[in-house]
């Protein structure tokens, strides 16, 4: 049997591809289960229930285990134990991340906007139809990665198939896509740290590791509010996980725009050169950036 599992601090794309890719795989008669290396989040949670889906089990440590990993291809961002686990596949949407593996794997990126269109995708090459539960859960992690279609990670292969799934799961979109990104912003009762570290991924990049906490909201305002706090938080956590740099950023679903949270000399020199803006008061307002993944990421790499 082997185990299929997204990165650390799962989003929804992590968790709904590796519940649907294990309903594939079962098709094709493998033994398999789907888990998880994090904690599930608001949005996820609101997803799985709706759908009556159990959440996959979690898993502390993939050593001497055989892994396909869906989501996400670096180490920095995979489960504990990876280096000493068996990968036998990858699926994902990101840039390349310099895995190794002894032996031949299957491996198949696309740049797509979610992890969730390249599952619909193998479904579709082999013939399998899918079930209400299945277009249902899909869709959410599409709509969720691509904030309805308006991430500059999105193209016309993610419409074309989220619309194909609303119509067999018969979901409206608009309407879907707002009750999602409320789940989204529900921040009750979780801690400010805990926030920052929710939808947190690393990166070792030209001989630098850097980490980036990133929320998206329809409310950014009540997390702008606790900025000072946030400051600090960002200092402790920086220290704690021995990054080189570390930023946080706010993204409003709604307006489009990210406010960029940055501590230290060497962030501030980053971030004014990758995103050609001043910063003021330590945060940087970038009006048109939503997408970590072709908007920051790579910008920082480039100045790097």
């Amino acid at each position: 049997m082997f185990y299929i599992v997204g990165h650390k601090n799962p989003d929804t794309d992590s968790i709904i591809s590796a519940i649907v890719m294990a309903d594939y795989f079962q098709k094709l008669g493998k033994k398999v289960k789907a888990v998880r290396v994090g904690k599930i989040n608001r949005e996820t949670e609101f997803i799985l229930k709706q759908a009556k889906v159990k959440y996959p089990a979690i898993i502390k440590n993939l050593a001497k285990k055989q892994v396909f990993l869906v989501d996400h291809n670096e180490f920095s961002q995979a489960g504990e134990g990876i280096g000493d686990a068996e990968i036998v596949g990858v699926l994902d949407h990101h840039k390349l991340g310099g895995i190794k593996n002894q032996k031949p794997i299957y491996f198949r990126i696309e740049p797509v906007g979610s992890t969730a269109t390249l599952v619909f995708k193998l479904f579709q090459e082999k013939d399998f139809a899918l079930n209400k539960k299945q277009a249902f859960l899909l869709l959410s992690a599409i709509l969720s990665d691509t904030l309805k279609f308006n991430s500059p990670t999105t193209t016309k292969e993610d419409i074309k198939i989220a619309k194909k799934l609303a119509e067999i799961c018969g979901q409206n979109i608009n309407d879907f896509a707002k009750q999602i990104f409320e789940a989204k912003s529900d921040i009750s009762g979780i801690n400010l740290k805990d926030l920052i570290l929710l939808d947190y991924k690393k990166f070792d990049e030209k001989n630098t590791s850097f980490g980036i906490g990133a929320c998206e909201t329809v409310l950014p305002e009540i997390i702008l509010d606790k900025k000072e706090r946030i400051l600090e938080l960002l200092l402790s956590i920086k220290k704690q996980r021995k990054l080189d740099l570390f930023f946080f950023v706010v993204i409003d679903i709604i307006k489009q725009q990210t406010h960029l949270f940055v501590i230290g000399e060497k962030e501030k020199y980053i971030a004014e050169k990758a995103f050609k803006k001043k910063i003021k008061d330590n945060v940087i307002f970038l009006p048109g950036v939503v997408s970590r993944k072709k908007q920051m990421v790579p910008a920082i790499i480039s100045t790097l």
